[in-house]
């Protein structure tokens, strides 16, 4: 019998995400539901005093919709748009706390319990920042 030592012609599974990924993805889950949190159905109790709805909007982009588009493209394997969505989402989160203290989207001053959420989201903000980058850079590099 002769003996084949021909290499397999298999493709290679997905590699399992990367560290930099997978604290992104805690961060991005971490984001939303601390972005639920700050919404009407968890602490914030100040939405009759808003200034005007397209805040209300802007509050939903920035604590909802962008960290759960992050976490569906670190699910759909796309750590790229992961990555850029974590600067973006980033970005706004760094505005957003020190404009609720000088009383730009409301009328009234934030509760205790949401001014400590949106520091809390400033230093989710600063991982976005740290990782993102790397999750990006990362899948670069495996090209």
């Amino acid at each position: 019998m002769e003996k084949n030592n021909s290499q397999s012609t298999k493709a290679r599974p997905k590699r399992l995400s990367t560290s930099a990924e997978r604290i992104l993805a805690v961060l991005f889950g971490f984001g939303f539901i601390l972005g639920f949190l700050l919404t009407p159905l968890g602490v914030e109790t100040r939405m009759n005093e808003i200034r005007t709805l397209a805040f209300a909007g802007f509050f939903i982009t920035v604590g909802l919709l962008i960290p759960l588009a992050g976490l569906v493209a670190l699910w759909l394997r796309r750590p790229r748009l992961a990555g850029v969505l974590a600067v973006i989402d980033a970005t706004l989160l760094f505005l957003t706390a020190p404009a609720d203290q000088a009383l730009f989207f409301f009328t009234v001053s934030p509760p205790p319990a949401v001014t400590i959420g949106e520091y809390v989201l400033i230093f989710v903000g600063i991982g976005y920042m740290l990782y993102g980058p790397r999750a990006y850079a990362e899948k670069l590099t495996d090209k």
